[in-house]
């Protein structure tokens, strides 16, 4: 009996603006809803008794997760039928999601958010491959990026928000459950309209380089318990730490072993000999430094302004006019077919604008709506890079290498830069802070404490000293941030270097001709 193959998603019945409603609902539905929200872990941790570590490491998962799938999840869509697959994926999500609400053990939230973005990534597909022949029916993969990534990172922000604030109506646990019941509601949707047919010819797993991914994984889950736990450990005092890092580098030395040696590696590492890759590795680097800016920005608004997190909830929402900003000019660019250099630099003009208005309004006291246009900044500056270095990095990367080319890559984007920088912002904050006080230490004196009004208590002297290791940091991201805009300046991306200059040659070498030729027939007159 021939086997039939479909390339959609749903029964033929199913008509096509039921396919279109179905194929947004499923992809909402996988985009809003996570184990652990950011904005609330504190809420979290204070109920479950766990330390926020253990959920910032959970947090750091997820993100693992959706990158280990990506080098084998065409292979795993053509093992299984469409049906299996989204319908597995999403009870695996509402049950992961229970589990993480439920226990009072650090590492199972860990595992368990392990799990959950491997789920994630793997239903995801199901939505992607039809979204992206809906939003660029010619495959133009960066149209496909100009409207994505807006619409990904918007609801990112989005679910943050409702979520923080649902949870402050009814609690973080009841919104876990809620979400659970949305997942397991979705499945039984998919098992009524989605089909039961391959994608393709079914491919075996056996060219899957197993003891590679899981060198890969342990490397990327040691380096989000540095991350998670470095501050809390005192970084290189403590030997859970420096053990961690020791199974990094010996994981990460074993994987390049193996993929140099292996026949199917999952890993290629020719995609470092492109130009392009390494150019956009270097702007990730800064990329993720402004993105680690956002810490700063959560000090003082915690510590100083004495906001909540649902407040900074509020702030963070309004990232969304300049993501939506962000994507508008992004389509309109990569429509007209325009070099990325200028929208490159917009981006990051737009986050180095951000970080000089943080600078400025480092006070004790600051109205909220002052808030409002760095935010929009931040949420310009971070969706114009994500499409456009994106867009860059991969322009001349080979079409069949393409989803293992995107593993390392997105995560050293999402998680290892950003990771990195948020814990170096941290550490530097914490010394800076202390440097400070030392420099407010005359102020100490308790006659002068108690004699000199114009002596604040010692809580004003911490206020301070925080405010003022803010500025210093946030004044050594700015100097950064204008090496990297000159770079971009200077760089030429792949244009024509002097070309207004070769156009001005070319015609005046014409002038000369046409003067030459005038000369030779008045002489001959």
């Amino acid at each position: 009996m021939k086997q039939e193959y479909n390339r959609g998603l749903f029964h033929k019945w199913v008509p096509g603006l039921g396919q279109l409603g179905l194929i947004i609902l499923f992809e909402s539905i996988m985009l809003l809803i996570n184990p652990i929200n950011p904005g609330n872990i504190g809420q979290m941790s204070s109920s479950t008794g766990i330390i926020t570590e253990y959920y910032l490491w959970g947090n750091y998962a997820i993100i693992i997760g959706l990158s280990l799938v990506l080098p084998f999840v065409l292979r795993v869509k053509m093992r299984f039928h469409s049906k299996e697959l989204l319908v597995t994926a999403l009870v695996a999500m509402a049950l992961l999601n229970v589990v993480v609400a439920t226990t009072s053990i650090g590492e199972v939230i860990v595992v368990a958010c392990l799990l959950f973005g491997i789920a994630k990534m793997l239903g995801m597909l199901e939505m992607l491959l039809p979204i992206q022949g809906i939003l660029s029916p010619d495959g133009n993969r960066n149209r496909f990026y100009a409207v994505f990534y807006p619409i990904s990172i918007g609801a990112s922000q989005l679910s943050v928000f409702f979520t923080s604030k649902f949870a402050l109506d009814i609690g973080w646990q009841a919104v876990t459950f809620y979400g659970s019941a949305t997942l397991l509601l979705a499945a039984l949707i998919a098992i009524i309209f989605v089909h039961n047919q391959r994608f393709a010819r079914k491919m075996p797993f056996y060219r899957i380089d197993w003891f590679g991914l899981l060198c890969f994984g342990t490397a990327l889950m040691g380096t989000a318990y540095v991350f998670a736990f470095g501050k809390q450990q005192d970084w290189f005092n403590s030997a859970s730490i420096i053990w961690a890092c020791v199974i990094i580098i010996v994981s990460i030395f074993i994987l390049i072993i193996r993929q140099l040696n292996t026949r199917h590696p999952f890993l290629s590492f020719k995609l470092y000999g492109i130009r392009e890759v390494r150019v956009g590795i270097l702007l990730l680097i800064g990329q993720g430094m402004f993105m680690g800016v956002s810490s700063v920005m959560s000090i003082y608004t915690a510590a100083i302004l004495g906001y909540n997190w649902m407040t900074n909830a509020e702030i963070n929402l309004m990232t969304l006019p300049g993501i939506v900003m962000s994507g508008f000019v992004a389509y309109y660019w990569t429509k007209q077919g325009l070099h990325l250099k200028m929208y490159i630099f917009s981006g990051f003009a737009a986050y180095f604008l951000y970080a000089v208005m943080l600078y400025f309004m480092m006070v004790p006291e600051l109205d909220i709506s002052r808030l409002y246009l760095p935010q929009v900044l931040n949420g310009y500056g971070m969706c114009a890079l994500f499409i456009s270095v994106w867009i860059y990095t991969f322009y001349k990367v080979p079409q069949n290498t393409m989803l293992p080319s995107v593993a390392p890559i997105m995560i050293f984007r999402s998680f290892v830069m950003l990771g990195f920088f948020t814990a170096l912002f941290g550490w530097l904050q914490y010394k800076l802070q202390w440097q400070s006080i030392g420099d407010l230490a005359i102020y100490f004196d308790p006659l002068n404490m108690n004699n000199n009004l114009n002596i604040g208590s010692l809580r004003d002297i911490q206020m301070s000293a925080i405010l003022a290791s803010n500025k210093t940091l946030l004044g050594y991201v700015i100097i950064a941030g204008l090496g990297i805009l000159s770079m971009i300046l200077f760089y030429q991306f792949g244009q024509e270097k002097y070309k207004l200059v070769r156009f001005e040659a070319r015609r005046a070498k014409k002038q000369n001709e046409l003067a030459g030729q005038v000369r030779d027939i008045a002489g001959s007159i």
